[in-house]
């Protein structure tokens, strides 16, 4: 049974990159791929709880709110109260004195009045303040955590990326030193000439250690921040919305930047503290209070007080206007020091989209000097055996040119990303990755990028548009930089689930993990499709099944869906129907579903009267036509009149490298180098006829056991 395959265009990825990893000499190993990890967006969360500066910024707040509530319980009215025992001798007349011992307890409530009041509020409300700039404070915290996992994100992304670049070439060593050693010992190359081309290994070595070094360095950086052990990070491009950037937005978030709003607070509070300066210095209170007395020996006693007190300096006058003179002059003071942040603020956008511009326009130079490389290696390759031990000096310092062009894409591609992670942070924190929609353009646009030549004589790279039938999705879902092994050319991938991990795909948890494979797929311009393969389908009687398994996935963004559909899969006695059954199937799928429908069969169906019209009436866009012989100018010949098809039905021509079919259907015993040659010249055959719209092949699986 064929399995499922589903595309979500999360291609969040810069396309710099994406041009330098398919210019970068070769595929890096699989041990240097990037496991799966903590996504940016993790990360990210992590950070605004556990950074170091966010857990200061929170205490703080939390301080300032504890004394908020201290400040607020302590004022209004207060009560007050005493008791005291006192020893008297009072005189009744000249001769006659008392003397007596009284027992006395009193109690109060004393309200403030005037200054005394308003230094209560004024009290109260700095308080406020305080936690009113303890929550920017933790906001700006939070922002700037975000902003250095960014940062961090980065360095290791591109980091791991010149790891790749190094790496690719790195592999050419073995070979290279034995092609040198040859040259060599056969004359044609000097020693001192073959000693300098090595050189060229081990500086690229201590290139390669060096980075290793920096994405450690990243990533005890992301641990100290997230206070999460990061072993492995996903290495995803970013990709931000373009009205984060815009000057509108900017200036729209300008009272949301945390200097210009602490001075916003500051400004509203002290507007508030001026109300209660009028009067200052006068102090004053009510109290009541209730008495209670006993003479020892003698009777009870009680008396109820009212009471007022006031106090002002005899200079009243001149101490408030002296208070009301510091609240304008603060006022004032903070209004300057308002422009001064607004107009620093300006200045810091301006010059943070002019550098993310500037920096952005330097992309192009680095992307035709990394084209200028490749062209360099092609034709050092096609001189390669005219000019013998130089020309073979040549082509490998033209791959080492290559490897520099590549870093320098992606050193461009650093600073891309930093200087507009500098414009964003400017927009307050607002800003999320971009959505999948927004990024379509950026890796399609660079399809048309070829690998470079091997470092042997006679190599021919992969078609381009190449595309694979992969059996095992689950395994790719599981290690999506896996994709990294695909032939450059590759431009799509039909993969295939079993019916339990097709189900499974509906689920949140396995939704993420696909977005990752989906983001690994757009870092390189792949094409995801889902792939479903049972002939049983087109029965009337098993349809419904079909519809059952599509019906949870309707709503994932897939690029496109392919039936595999054979009559020669069906039992024999239903094989007749298969003509009009299929027709019904396909008619039926394009009712429950959005996406482009593509049917894979062998080529002999595509050959009967009006079947190709039907299939195209019933909402198939492209068909894959199996036609499984390993000759090129055969399979040219049979294709050729397939592709006469009605207008806007594209033809896909499937190939195979499957160890059990016959060597004149099956490329498995000629090789890797051979096969890729022939789908070549296949391609080459069919690529100017309207409507041809590549080879796919069948299998990866088979291709990876192939020799090379």
């Amino acid at each position: 049974m064929l399995k499922h395959r589903v595309r979500y265009s999360f291609m969040a990825l810069a396309w710099p990159l994406y041009l330098v990893l398919l210019g970068a000499g070769a595929m890096a190993s699989p041990s240097l791929a990037p496991a799966p990890g903590a996504s940016l967006e993790e990360l990210e969360q992590w950070a605004l709880t556990a950074a170091p500066t966010v857990r200061l910024a929170q205490a703080e707040q939390d301080l300032a709110m504890h004394r908020t509530g201290a400040a607020g319980a302590s004022q209004g009215a207060r009560l007050f109260g005493g008791t005291g025992l006192s020893t008297a001798r009072e005189a009744v007349n000249d001769s006659l004195s008392r003397d007596y011992q009284r027992f006395n307890v009193q109690l109060g409530v004393r309200w403030p009045l005037l200054g005394s009041r308003d230094a209560q509020l004024r009290s109260v409300r700095e308080a406020e303040l305080a936690v009113e700039q303890g929550q920017v404070r933790l906001r700006q915290a939070r922002q700037e955590a975000v902003q250095a996992v960014r940062r961090s994100y980065v360095r290791h992304l591109r980091s791991a990326q010149r790891v790749q670049i190094a790496q690719a070439f790195l592999d050419l060593k073995p070979q290279a030193q034995a092609q040198l050693l040859h040259r060599r010992e056969s004359g044609v190359l000097l020693e001192a000439e073959r000693l300098k081309l090595l050189g060229l290994f081990d500086t690229v070595q201590a290139a390669r250690d060096s980075q290793r070094a920096l994405q450690a360095t990243s990533l005890n950086e992301l641990e100290r921040l997230t206070n999460q052990p990061q072993h492995a990070i996903q290495t995803q491009p970013m990709a931000w919305p373009e009205a984060c950037r815009s000057p509108e937005t900017l200036r729209a978030r300008e009272d949301q930047y945390p200097p210009i709003a602490l001075i916003h607070l500051e400004l509203n509070a002290w507007g508030q503290i001026a109300e209660t300066m009028q009067r200052t210095g006068l102090e004053a209170s009510i109290a009541v209070a209730q008495g209670f007395s006993r003479d020892i020996g003698g009777p009870n006693g009680r008396n109820t007080a009212v009471g007022v007190d006031f106090s002002m300096p005899l200079q009243w006058r001149a101490q408030r206007d002296a208070a009301l003179g510091q609240v304008q002059s603060q006022r004032t003071r903070l209004e300057t020091l308002l422009d001064l942040r607004r107009n620093e603020f300006q200045a810091a956008a301006e010059q943070a989209q002019a550098q993310w511009r500037l920096r952005r326009g330097e992309m192009s130079g680095h992307q035709l000097s990394l084209q200028a490389a490749q062209e360099v290696l092609r034709v050092a390759s096609l001189r390669l055996e005219a000019f013998d031990g130089s020309g073979y000096g040549r082509m490998l310092s033209a791959h080492h040119d290559l490897y520099q062009a590549s870093m320098q894409v992606v050193d461009g591609a650093e600073r891309v990303d930093l200087a507009e992670l500098d414009l964003l942070a400017l927009a307050a924190g607002d800003c999320d990755l971009a959505s999948p929609a927004l990024n379509d353009g950026a890796a399609l646009a660079l399809t048309a990028v070829t690998s470079p030549l091997a470092l042997t004589p006679g190599h021919t790279a992969a078609p381009k548009g190449l595309g694979w039938y992969i059996w095992n999705g689950q395994s790719l879902l599981e290690n999506p930089s896996s994709l990294d092994a695909l032939p450059q050319g590759s431009h799509r991938v039909l993969v295939s689930f079993t019916a339990p991990q097709l189900r499974a795909l509906a689920q949140p948890a396995e939704q993420k993990r696909w977005a990752q494979l989906l983001a690994q797929a757009g870092a390189r311009g792949l094409r995801l499709e889902l792939l479903l393969g049972e002939a049983t389908w087109v029965l009337p009687s098993q349809r419904q099944a079909l519809l059952d398994l599509l019906a949870p996935l309707r709503a994932l963004p897939v690029d496109g869906l392919h039936l595999d559909l054979e009559r020669s899969q069906l039992p024999p006695a239903d094989q007749p129907l298969w003509g009009e059954a299929v027709v019904d199937t396909l008619r039926a799928v394009r009712s429950a579903v959005d996406w482009p429908i593509a049917l894979t069969t062998h080529y002999r169906e595509l050959r009967a009267p009006n079947f190709t019209r039907q299939i195209h009436a019933a909402g198939v866009t492209e068909l894959v036509a199996m036609v499984y012989v390993s000759s090129p100018a055969r399979a040219s010949e049979i294709a050729r009149p397939l592709l006469q098809g009605p207008p806007g039905l594209r033809l896909a021509v499937a190939q195979s490298i499957e160890r059990n079919l016959p060597t004149d259907e099956s490329s498995y015993l000629l090789g890797k180098a051979q096969a890729l040659r022939r789908w070549r010249q296949l391609s080459q055959a069919l690529e100017t006829l309207p409507g041809f719209s590549g080879i796919v092949v069948q299998s990866w699986d088979e291709f990876k056991k192939a020799r090379p």
